[in-house]
């Protein structure tokens, strides 16, 4: 499996603020859809870096249908 690039999103944890991101901007900005299971995302060793260089959390919601 490819390794995600996270080089998109980067610079909105930089910018110190709170962001969101749609399934599909999240696939424009990384390159391939958001995993099934979220624990993949959130023990990303590139994501995890960032976090705890950069003191941020990720949180991660469920998709919502309305």
């Amino acid at each position: 499996m490819a390794k995600l690039n996270f080089d998109k999103i980067i610079p909105l944890f930089e910018a110190d603020q709170e962001f969101s991101l749609t399934e599909s901007q999240y696939k424009q900005s990384v390159g391939k859809p958001l995993p099934k299971n979220f624990y993949y995302l959130k023990m990303s060793q590139h994501l995890q870096k960032k976090q705890e260089n950069m003191d941020i959390k990720l949180k991660l919601k469920k998709k919502q249908y309305v």
